[in-house]
């Protein structure tokens, strides 16, 4: 396995999912794993848990990462916790499970700002 010792890793969508696998793999890496989070806290909160087991520091922070004040935020928030950021895993994503005719414009805009921006 990769040696992450000293790095700071960011994992959005992290409570659940692949994202929380992610951010379990780093943490084992040796990395320091900030776990982000829209609605799942309690979620986010165990995933912080296993983390900090492994001997990693960890930070939970809930941002929607589809709002760019919300994105600000978390930068500063890990750049204030840990003075820098290492690597970042976007993993948050959203849009349903619908066919792309039947998403409207707002299902696409969200989908969108969440999953590409």
């Amino acid at each position: 396995m990769i040696n992450l010792s000293g790095k700071v890793a960011l994992v959005t969508g992290s409570s659940r999912g692949i994202g929380r696998a992610c951010a379990l793999r780093l943490a084992e890496a040796g990395a320091d794993v900030v776990v982000n989070y829209v609605s799942a806290s309690a979620a986010a909160a165990e995933i912080a848990g296993e983390i900090q087991a492994l001997g990693r520091r960890t930070m939970v922070v809930r941002a929607d990462v589809s709002e760019p004040d919300d994105v600000r935020e978390l930068i500063e928030g890990v750049r204030e916790e840990f003075g820098r950021l290492d690597i970042l895993v976007h993993s948050a994503a959203t849009g349903g499970f619908r066919p792309l005719m039947k998403a409207s414009p707002t299902n696409f805009s969200a989908a969108m700002n969440t999953n590409v921006q």
